[in-house]
């Protein structure tokens, strides 16, 4: 759907939620996102077919960060599209390349310690190893900074919004006064097609996500378009900054109040079990995701010298 000259959105579902890549025409094409394994020949290149964008055209395919929803396209978009240029951030990078290591690194990283992460949910893991397609190559990486020709008179300047990876990208376009966030920021949650919560926020470090929110503050925007959230444009814009800012600041109440609960250590999976209700109302079955805000708020805390972690337990000092 066309949103702006020559910007459209692209979208499709991902279980309960919606999937949305961003297409930029000009002299150069640009796609933000290939979506899962089969977006491409499912959603993107029929979309292009519509629009009359032979899929030889495509300049670049930008990946926001590392999730099997968001590259998992990578490898048969290449295949429709020729030479087209694979992008993501620099430090996503060989988590993207590599699915075996985006698995140990992202999904079960932490299943040894604190036994909790998709690997313990088979069926799920099975359908998240089908989205993420192939191993394949990315040609170029970008670190933020970055100004991508559209045309002569149109730019977008590339973001570098970590928190929810490393390398998480966004694209700012400064005409418009309209940025393009991935899942950069997550508000309280994440919502289903319906608008109910699905999922919970995911941000593995606090510092780095609070730093990509006050980023975005700092820009000029109308316009928040992402992955799987509603358009936010005008007042809706600072509300929601607010809002990832508050949810922050609810989860480290919690998190404090679970250690006082626990003078004798508090694991993760303790943690997860104890503030999740307190938090949101998203389904039973997706709280383990909160393993993610869980433990980069303890180790926010562990990094302040406000507790320690011994045998897989953070304890107050």
């Amino acid at each position: 759907m066309r949103i702006f000259p020559n910007t459209s959105h692209i979208a499709s579902l991902v279980a309960d939620r919606h999937l949305y890549q961003y297409l930029f025409v000009g002299d150069n094409v640009i796609l933000l996102d290939t979506g899962m394994s089969a977006t491409p020949a499912e959603v993107i290149l029929p979309y292009l077919r519509r629009e009359g964008i032979a899929p030889s055209r495509l300049t670049m395919a930008i990946n926001t960060h590392a999730d099997a929803d968001h590259h998992g396209g990578n490898a048969s978009l290449r295949d429709a599209a020729g030479p087209i240029l694979l992008a993501c951030g620099d430090m996503d990078r060989a988590v993207i390349e590599n699915p075996d290591r985006l698995f140990a690194t992202r999904y079960n990283q932490w299943i040894p310690e604190h036994g909790t992460g998709l690997g313990l949910l088979p069926e799920a893991e099975a359908w998240v190893r089908q989205m993420a397609g192939p191993a394949h190559r990315i040609d170029v990486t970008l670190r933020g900074g970055e100004q991508l020709a559209i045309d002569d008179s149109r730019s977008l300047r590339v973001l570098h919004v970590p928190g929810h990876s490393n390398g998480h990208l966004a694209l700012y376009d400064a005409g418009l006064k309209a940025v393009f966030v991935g899942d950069a920021i997550h508000g309280s949650y994440c919502p289903s097609v319906n608008g109910e919560p699905s999922l919970p926020p995911a941000y593995f470090s606090v510092l780095a996500y609070l730093s990509s929110v006050q980023l975005l503050e700092s820009l000029e925007i109308e316009w928040i378009y992402s992955a799987h959230w509603p358009l936010y444009g005008g007042s809706q814009v600072p509300e929601f900054l607010a809002e990832c800012r508050k949810f922050v600041d609810q989860a480290e109440e919690q998190v404090q109040r679970a250690l006082d609960r626990h003078p004798e250590g508090l694991t993760l999976r303790t943690c997860i079990e104890e503030c999740g209700p307190a938090l949101g109302r998203w389904p039973a079955g997706n709280r383990w995701l909160l393993m993610y805000p869980m433990h980069g708020g303890l180790v926010h805390l562990e990094q302040q010298g406000i507790i320690s972690k011994e045998g897989g337990k953070w304890r107050r000092i």
